[in-house]
């Protein structure tokens, strides 16, 4: 059976081939003409006579034909729920090729959502979900997700999940708002030789639409992310023999997928109370956990909320070299912004944070705080809400210059 789904499989990729051409590289397109379409994904009725495996309908009802190659279009995660995808018109039978997709509303529920476990791992900073008959094992720096041996099996191995933490410096050499692709394509470049074109291999994952390279090796299946100087492996390691529903859940493991804060290390800032480290008052007492930034190219380091995020890009404001944006949410507003500048910090309250002198300027409902780090002047700014925040994150401000 197992043989005969093979030959099935390899004869309807060699008809694609021959249909659409014998260079794979035909089902892709430039990034100019990905485009992204939302509906309702289907199967495809039996008595239609358009192209393609699945349909989406939109919400004026109009009708579009779909094909994957990479993806299961099929699976409980995707089938009858309001999706988002991504991918390009094939002008040759008018069917929509889809490289990505992402679930916006679950109209379907599962009825295996119940048979699920939330796993949350704050020591490499993500939460996802997997079925609870599924064996979870903690290795450190990664996890491991066993299937359930099959019944009556006296060889072989079960299907398998890995998700591996490993780090990869990587400094833009102009900031702009596709830093995480950037990034990607840099290891992608270095770790992945085998991928001519990786931009043919994007994706989004999970409940934050995470930019991802998703690799179809065979019978298994690699995603890469990248998060602040960080790379995540999610790998579906196919057994002998392998499942089809093991296939689905991993499908659902990487829907669910999503990055979360870290565990910190170091002491609680909130409980900092040194009256010596800020002029005329005390450090905020805050409950929360930090965690620790580091930024290569301007050389300095600092804390952030462990539960919030960070990016870094072009900044609003001219003069400054750069902009990191702090946000409690993957992709939400930005709450406190750090800025690099080349001036001294202008007049205003005086402070004295850690080692450094610093600078406080309110103005309406804003609060600015300026400290000087080797030649740089450091500015934290954000709504006055958020001002026990930027104090002690200024206060934690250090030089790596040497380190």
């Amino acid at each position: 059976m197992f043989n005969k789904k093979i030959f099935i499989v390899s004869f309807l990729l060699i008809s694609s081939f021959l249909f659409y051409g014998c260079n794979v590289t035909s089902f892709f397109k430039d990034d100019a003409d990905v485009v992204t379409k939302v509906g309702i994904l289907n199967d495809k009725p039996s008595n239609s006579t358009v192209g393609g495996t699945h349909i989406l309908v939109d919400d004026k009802n109009n009708v579009t034909p779909l094909r994957s190659l990479v993806l299961n279009l099929g699976s409980n995660e995707y089938l009858n729920n309001k999706v988002q995808l991504m991918g390009f018109m094939n002008t040759k039978d008018d069917v929509f090729e889809v490289s990505g997709v992402s679930v916006l509303e679950v109209l379907s529920k599962d009825k295996n959502d119940k048979n699920l476990v939330s796993y949350k791992n704050t020591d490499l900073g993500f939460e996802m979900n997997y079925p609870k008959d599924w064996q979870l094992e903690d290795l450190g720096d990664s996890i491991t997700i066993t299937a359930p041996t099959l019944k009556n099996a006296t060889v072989g191995k079960p299907d398998m999940v890995t998700i591996l933490q490993t780090p990869f410096v990587f400094d833009p050499v102009a900031p702009n708002k596709d830093s995480v692709k950037d990034a990607l394509f840099a290891y992608a470049e270095k770790n992945l030789p085998q991928i001519k074109d990786p931009a043919t291999s994007l994706n989004k994952i999970g409940e934050d639409m995470l930019d991802a390279l998703r690799i179809v090796r065979d019978t298994n299946e690699d995603v890469y992310l990248y998060r602040n100087g960080l790379v995540y492996q999610i790998s579906f390691v196919a057994g002998n023999p392998s499942v089809d529903e093991n296939r689905n859940s991993y499908n659902n493991i990487l829907s669910s997928f999503k990055f979360t804060g870290f565990t910190s290390d170091i002491p609680d800032s909130g409980n900092l109370t040194d009256n010596s480290q800020v002029s005329g008052e005390n450090m905020p007492v805050l409950d929360m956990k930090f965690s620790v930034f580091e930024s290569l190219p301007f050389k300095f380091k600092g804390e952030y909320p462990a539960k919030w995020y960070y990016s870094g890009g072009k900044s609003p404001m001219p003069e400054s070299s750069y902009h990191y944006s702090f946000t409690d949410t993957a992709d939400g507003a930005e709450l406190i912004g750090l800025d690099i500048l080349p001036s001294e910090a202008p007049p205003g309250k005086k402070l004295k944070i850690g080692s450094f002198e610093g600078i406080e300027i309110d103005n309406v409902d804003q609060v600015s705080i300026y400290v000087k780090v080797d030649k740089r002047t450091i500015l934290l700014s954000g709504n006055k809400q958020y001002r026990d925040i930027i104090l002690l994150m200024s206060s934690k401000i250090t030089s790596t210059q040497g380190v």
